[in-house]
């Protein structure tokens, strides 16, 4: 039973509220639900419509074309054929690898070279040259890149014209990137006069990049050597400064002419990266071979119920695990947060103080307290040991819709129906308070640096921490419920009311991938990445059932039935790939783990 906390409400209070009869205490995604959206000045009471039911957008699935052994596989390698030529065997046929005439031959020379060179074969290198008539580099190419190394620079512009440069535009780039060096060596000597010479005489004549001139020009005023390698970001002559010179020189010289370093190698790590993606099942971080395909077994998957938690009274709106995969907590409308043991597949801990629904919660970095919030408009902190309510925070005004920690253990964020934002400390000090936005969901990246919200006016918001000031804002074009971060905090993914799933680059702003076929209409569903590298996407959704989707393609790999009623909220394991959690409206939480219920480092323990 949802208490009415609103003054003057005509909204009944007794009435119960199930999933069947209209409106969900946790439907967040009404369009004339109570709270008033971020533009109104007037307050909305619930008047409990449903949203009409959206036109589906059914998305073609990709078809991943099947592989044939790989690229350039054979069933016995390279043979030779009695005239001497190679060849290769694929699938059974044979055909020439490349006459002479074929420049997939010399490139395949070089490279090989290039690798024998890297590896320290110097002498096989100088062989394989030799006996093909293919070499690696021209020798003015050659004495170019000495030149660069050793600094004769002089020397290095003389050799330009072999270097196919186009003349209208990337000489003078290359002619800047090598004086500029030449100009900060002369600093880091202290030979001011030279330098000055070469700013006004050599750098200057260029007229390219302005800005960049007045900030060389400005170097000339750093007394000593280690002033100007701090403030230019520059690690010196001796330090890998040429070498990184003779990088950015390479984006301008056709790869042709000059060879890019480890280029075989770059090409392996592609070919390897092209199979894992490939793989539409990779869950397993072991080395993947060159001598075959790479496959990964659906057995590999977490697509079995391995235990099943039951303690609740009512439906669980969110589960989560602990940092250390050691605990999982729960969240319920039954007004309660429950931490349970893996180990021992039990309660730990049921903590019991809030006056209505628990809807969020988050573990501390270090896992020895928690954070719950909810429809109580309240905010508590627990001791993870004891299960004691530490601190009860009402600064709040309307439902707390979620919280994050940041790194630092000691502050936290909470966001709200009420439109503010606070920054706290665990006595209960607020730093700052951003207002304006009806917060539905919000997560901090690992530094602590940001902050991704998502709100009530189908907009995604990020946030310096540190500066206190909103960097961006991305509009979206239905309702969001929820939002969740990747490991490398680069992405967002993002559920709508429009049965779909946005990932989003949070650095480029834009929508990357979009995910289908979970049935999300009324209430918040939440998803998660998951998996080795994180190649999972997986969701709740109303139908009861869990959807998971390969990362890369958005292709659906999988339907996972089991829950009675909608399944709320997925977590993963953060230190094991091959299990996952959910919780639903049939009271309880769910483990999956594979088939064989076997983990990465041995077993685990079931019901």
């Amino acid at each position: 039973m949802f208490e009415n906390n609103y003054p003057n409400s005509s909204f009944p209070a007794d009435e119960p509220r199930t999933q069947t009869s209209g409106y969900h205490p946790r439907d967040e995604v009404d369009n004339d639900y109570s709270r008033p959206s971020d533009s109104d000045s007037d307050l909305r009471f619930p008047k409990r419509p449903r949203l009409t039911k959206p036109s589906i957008r059914k998305k073609p699935k990709m078809r991943i074309p099947k592989k044939e052994n790989g690229v350039g596989s054979s069933t016995n390698g390279v043979s030779t054929t009695s005239n001497g030529s190679s060849q290769i065997i694929t699938n059974g046929q044979v055909s020439a690898l490349t006459s002479p005439q074929n420049p997939r031959r010399e490139e395949l020379v070089r490279l090989m070279v290039q690798a024998m060179q890297d590896m320290g074969y110097s002498k096989s290198a100088t062989q394989l040259e030799k006996e093909s008539g293919f070499l690696l580099e021209s020798s003015a190419v050659a004495k170019f890149r000495d030149g660069v190394l050793k600094g004769e620079w002089d020397l290095v512009e003389s050799l330009f014209p072999t270097l196919e440069l186009d003349q209208n535009q990337d000489i003078v780039i290359v002619r800047f990137l090598i004086r500029q060096q030449k100009y900060l060596e002369l600093l880091e000597r202290r030979e001011i006069k030279l330098a000055l010479y070469t700013l006004r005489s050599e750098l200057t004549p260029l007229a390219f990049n302005t800005e960049r001139l007045h900030l060389l020009s400005s170097f000339i005023m750093y007394s000593n050597a280690e002033d100007l390698r701090r403030r230019a970001e520059w690690d010196g002559a001796k330090g890998t400064s040429r070498q990184k010179l003779l990088l950015e020189i390479q984006k301008y010289i056709s790869p042709s002419i000059m060879v890019p370093e480890h280029r075989l190698e770059s090409l392996l790590e592609q070919a390897t990266t092209l199979q894992r993606i490939s793989c539409l099942y990779h869950n397993s971080d072991k080395y993947i071979s060159l001598y075959s395909d790479h496959v990964c077994d659906r057995s590999q998957f977490p697509s079995k119920t391995t235990h099943i938690f039951e303690r609740h009274k009512d439906e669980v709106w969110y589960v989560a695990f602990s940092n250390n995969g050691k605990f999982l907590a729960s969240a319920s409308k039954d007004k309660t947060a429950i931490i349970w043991s893996l180990e021992t597949l039990d309660y730990v801990h049921e903590l019991k103080a809030h006056t209505d629904c628990v809807s969020f919660l988050s573990w501390s970095p270090d896992d020895t307290k928690i954070l719950t919030c909810g429809q109580d408009n309240e905010i508590k902190l627990w001791s993870v040991e004891s299960g004691e309510c530490l601190t009860t925070l009402k600064k709040h005004l309307y439902p707390v819709t979620a919280c994050a920690w940041l790194p630092d253990g000691l502050r936290f964020i909470s966001g709200s129906q009420d439109k503010d934002t606070h920054l706290w400390t665990l006595d209960g000090t607020i730093l700052y308070t951003w207002t304006g936005a009806r917060i539905m969901d919000l997560a901090i990246n690992k530094e602590g640096t940001r902050m991704v919200a998502i709100c009530h006016d189908e907009k995604l918001h990020i946030y310096n921490i540190e500066t206190r000031k909103e960097e961006a804002i991305m509009d979206e074009n239905a309702k969001l419920t929820s939002i969740c971060l990747s490991s490398d905090c680069k992405y967002a993914l993002v559920n709508l009311s429009t049965r779909e799933i946005h990932l989003w680059d949070i650095e480029e702003r834009r929508i990357v991938r979009k995910y289908y076929g979970q049935k999300q209409e009324k209430f918040v569903i939440r998803s998660c990445f998951g998996g080795i590298d994180q190649g999972f996407i997986v969701s709740g959704s109303e139908d009861s059932n869990i959807y998971v989707w390969h990362r890369e393609h958005a292709t659906m790999i999988e339907i996972l039935s089991g829950h009675k009623g909608a399944v709320n909220s997925v977590n993963w394991s953060p230190v094991n790939p091959y299990m996952f959690a959910s919780a639903g409206d049939d009271h309880t939480i769910r483990l999956w783990g594979t088939p064989n219920a076997a983990d990465h480092k041995g077993k685990m323990k079931t019901s």
